[in-house]
C-alpha cells in the first residue's frame, strides 16, 4: 500500500483574498451599513432598563406561559352535593344536599361565567341533578302523604301495598 501522489506545486492553492498570508494587517474596512446614531462603545444611560418589566395586561411575560386557571370550588361543591342528593335516603322530607347542590351550582355558574375559572360544566350538571333530585323528593313525599296504603306518623312512614284490595 502506497501513499497517493503529492499535488503539483502551486496548483491547488487558493488565490485572491483567500490566499495564505493575504489577511489584512490593519483594522477591517468599514461595512456598507451606517454605524448608528451613537459612536462605537458609548451607549445612552438607561438604554437597557427601558424594556418593560411586565407583560401587557392579558398576556404572559416571556417564558412564563399562560396563567394557570383553577376550578371553581362552588361548582365542584354543587356537583358533589347534587350527587349526594340522588341517594334514596334523602328522598323524603329532607333534601338538604340537593337544595345546597342547586344553590352552590348557581354560585358556581356565576363564578365560571366569564371563563376565568374552570368548572362551568360541573356547575350545570350540579344544577340539573339537584333540581331533578328536588322534584323527585317532592313527588315522592306527595305520593306518600296522598296514598291510603302508607301510614305516616311524624317523620316515619310505613307503606304496605297489598294486591288483594
Amino acid at each position: 500500500m502506497s501513499l497517493p501522489p503529492a499535488p503539483p506545486p502551486g496548483g491547488d492553492e487558493p488565490t485572491g483574498p483567500y490566499a495564505p498570508g493575504s489577511a489584512p494587517s490593519g483594522p477591517y474596512p468599514a461595512g456598507p451599513y451606517p454605524s448608528g446614531p451613537y459612536p462605537a462603545g458609548s451607549y445612552p444611560a438607561g438604554s437597557f432598563s427601558t424594556m418593560p418589566s411586565a407583560a401587557p395586561p392579558g398576556y404572559a411575560a416571556y417564558g412564563e406561559g399562560p396563567p394557570a386557571t383553577t376550578y371553581s370550588g362552588m361548582a365542584i361543591a354543587g356537583f358533589v352535593l347534587a350527587l349526594v342528593g340522588i341517594l334514596p335516603c334523602f328522598w323524603v322530607w329532607f333534601q338538604v344536599p340537593g337544595l345546597l347542590g342547586v344553590i352552590f351550582s348557581l354560585i358556581g355558574l356565576g363564578a365560571t361565567k366569564e371563563r376565568m375559572r374552570k368548572g362551568h360544566g360541573l356547575a350545570v350538571a350540579g344544577l340539573v341533578i339537584g333540581i331533578v333530585s328536588l322534584v323527585i323528593t317532592v313527588a315522592f313525599t306527595a305520593f306518600i302523604y296522598s296514598t291510603d296504603d302508607c301510614d305516616t306518623s311524624g317523620l316515619t312512614f310505613d307503606c304496605s301495598f297489598d294486591s288483594n284490595n
